[in-house]
């Protein structure tokens, strides 16, 4: 008798990734041999494991019936590498743009209505700005925001404009919902966003989106700094700041597909 026998007592949650880790390392089994090995009555075996299945994180052969790990956990999979590519990649593209382009950059990565400062890289020239690493901003406030909602597919984007909170951080914040949409169409045409003095008073800053291999964005890239200095180079930063989202989304395994 093994260690796993205790399963049983054990509670739903526990049961369900022992469940997962079985199968994953079997590859394929019987839920009746997954009962008999982990310790579990046929009928909590089979509650579980169907309740698995219903959520895509096991699938049956049509023949055999023997499970075995499902597509959900496979895209989980492909996110998690993509993060952690992501966190080790980034920093030098972040270092290589702040060199270029002479102020500070930022890497952000959403959390519901925020974006969530993870890193950063600053020029010679750079001036310090208030931004520490684990900020969250609003994402309505923020070319980093903007630059992440408008890589959102057109329907998703609209959902989350439509309940989100709308707060004025400045006199130049937008804070009209049919508003800041147009701004969003707006990005997603140019490929990068701006923020004119929208979060903090004095700060300008333009931001694109990073994407993982399919396409979904999943943090995004900006250059920050004083306001005069930011925003009478919008067109060459924005250029510079899109150019680097699309390198390391390239590296994190990204194509664009091309127009037939």
């Amino acid at each position: 008798m093994g260690p796993e026998r205790g399963l049983e007592q054990s509670g739903t949650l526990e049961r369900g990734l022992a469940v997962l880790e079985h199968v994953g390392r079997h590859q394929e089994i019987s839920t009746n041999a997954i009962a008999r090995q982990l310790g579990l009555s046929r009928s909590a075996a089979y509650r579980i494991v169907g309740t698995l299945k219903n959520l895509e994180y096991l699938e049956a052969d049509q023949v055999t019936g023997r499970v075995r790990l499902g597509t959900r956990l496979v895209e989980l999979g492909a996110r998690a590498m993509a993060a952690t590519d992501l966190h080790r990649c980034a920093p030098r593209y972040l270092a290589s743009l702040a060199e270029r382009s002479g102020e500070t950059t930022y890497l952000a990565v959403p959390d519901n209505d925020t974006m969530v400062y993870v890193a950063t890289e600053r020029s010679a020239s750079a001036v310090t700005l208030a931004c520490r690493l684990g900020t969250r901003r609003p994402q309505h406030a923020t070319s980093l925001g903007k630059a992440w909602l408008a890589a959102l597919p057109e329907a998703d984007r609209l959902e989350r404009v439509r309940r989100m909170k709308l707060d004025s951080l400045t006199l130049k914040t937008i804070i009209d919902p049919h508003r800041l949409l147009d701004e969003l169409a707006k990005t997603s045409r140019r490929g990068w966003a701006v923020d004119e003095v929208e979060n903090e008073p004095d700060v300008g800053c333009v931001a694109a989106a990073v994407r993982d291999h399919s396409g979904r964005p999943i943090a995004a890239i900006s250059i920050a700094g004083p306001a005069p200095r930011v925003l009478r180079r919008l067109d060459e930063l924005g250029a510079s700041v899109a150019g680097t989202a699309a390198a390391l989304s390239l590296r994190l395994g990204y194509v664009r597909s091309r127009p037939a």
